[in-house]
């Protein structure tokens, strides 16, 4: 091969291919920062996807710690853990949620499953039957969010003995598309 057919642009490659534009010294280090904020975003749980939130609710009648994930991604799966202890023996354990905190989910897995269900007056509410006196009573919902635009979800989850009430968990859910 000769030094002068190595030293040529190959065909179809003209000279105004090889010039540098002005500003493309600065592609490379903005490319990086936008990667880099993208994925500081996306690792910090800021878009979802990071660990549950656990809370502990307090009332006189019974304790209460919920775990769910506040920001979701539309389409993905979640699961939400309840876990009541009743400060005295509860004859129907009785957990309820609000219509618009699910609304656009479908709930697939209550485990374990209730005794019965019903759709009333805007509520999910799931009757488990007795639960003794400090006695830890664990629910587990799994479900998916169907694809929507960006929206916030908001209601109870309450907890009561039959008809009394035992206590109300706020519950607000941010679903990012």
């Amino acid at each position: 091969m000769s030094e002068h057919a190595s030293s040529q642009a190959p065909y179809g490659i003209d000279p105004l291919h090889c010039e540098v534009p002005r500003l493309a010294r600065w592609r490379s280090p903005i490319a990086v920062i936008v990667f880099t904020l993208v994925l500081g975003t996306a690792m910090s749980g800021w878009l979802g996807g990071g660990p549950p939130h656990v809370t502990e609710y307090r009332a006189p009648a019974a304790t209460a710690k919920l775990e769910y994930e506040p920001i979701l991604r539309s389409g993905n799966w979640f699961e939400t853990v309840l876990n009541v202890t009743p400060n005295r023996t509860v004859a129907d354990l009785v957990v309820s949620v609000d219509e618009p905190l699910w609304r656009g989910m479908s709930i697939d897995t209550l485990a374990p499953d209730a005794e019965s269900a019903e759709a009333l007056d805007g509520r999910y509410t799931y009757h488990f039957g007795r639960v003794e006196a400090g006695e830890s009573f664990r629910v587990k919902f799994d479900g998916q969010i169907q694809p929507r635009a960006l929206r916030t979800l908001s209601g109870f989850m309450r907890v009561a003995d039959g008809e009394r009430s035992l206590l109300a968990i706020p519950v607000k859910v941010t679903v990012l598309p």
